[in-house]
C-alpha cells in the first residue's frame, strides 16, 4: 500500500483515494499499477469490479488497475493529473482532501454515466471520450493524454484542415 494514500469511503462515489499528507502542485503521488492487461475481446469475461476498474492503454487494450490507484475518483476540476502511470498533484492538496483525475483523459469511447464530483464545471453527466470535451480543456490536457489519444488528435486536426 502506498504510505501517503488511503482508500475510504468517498459518499456517492464509493471508495476513494485520500491524501494522507500535504502536496505541493506538481509533486508526485503515485504510481498506477494494472493487475492484469486485457484486450477488447476479453472484456466481456472480466468481473464487475475489473470492469469498473480499467483504463484504457490503447483502442483495444485496457489495464485493469490495482489499489490504491484504482480508487481515484473522476472531477470536472481534478486535484491531480497522469501523466502514463505516474499520478502528480495538478495543484496543491491538503491532507485529507480526496485525490482526484480526469476520466477523459484517455478515454474515447463516448459512454455516459452520472458524475459526483460536485465542482464549479460539473455537468453531472461525464461522457468518457477526450474528444467530447471543450477545445481548450483538450489543449490544456494534450500533454498528458496517452499516446494513442495524441495520434488521434494530430489525425483529426489534420483532417479538419483539408
Amino acid at each position: 500500500m502506498i504510505r501517503d494514500v488511503e482508500v475510504r469511503d468517498a459518499g456517492a462515489k464509493g471508495s476513494g483515494g485520500f491524501a494522507r499528507r500535504h502536496f505541493t502542485g506538481g509533486e508526485f503521488i503515485l504510481r498506477r499499477r494494472h493487475s492484469r492487461i486485457v484486450t477488447d475481446g476479453e472484456l466481456a469475461r472480466l468481473s464487475p469490479w475489473e470492469r469498473n476498474h480499467l483504463c484504457e492503454l490503447d483502442f483495444d487494450r485496457f489495464g485493469v488497475l490495482a489499489p490504491p490507484g484504482c480508487y481515484l475518483n473522476h472531477s470536472c476540476d481534478p486535484n491531480a493529473m497522469r501523466h502514463g502511470v505516474k499520478v502528480f498533484a495538478w495543484r496543491p492538496i491538503a491532507a485529507g482532501e480526496e485525490i482526484t483525475i480526469d476520466y477523459r483523459l484517455n478515454s474515447f469511447d463516448d459512454d455516459h454515466w452520472p458524475c459526483h464530483c460536485r465542482s464549479n464545471g460539473c455537468s453531472g453527466s461525464i461522457v468518457g471520450s477526450f474528444f467530447a470535451m471543450e477545445p481548450d480543456r483538450q489543449q490544456l490536457l494534450l500533454p498528458h493524454a496517452p499516446a494513442f489519444i495524441r495520434h488521434e488528435y494530430r489525425r483529426r486536426a489534420v483532417g479538419a484542415t483539408r
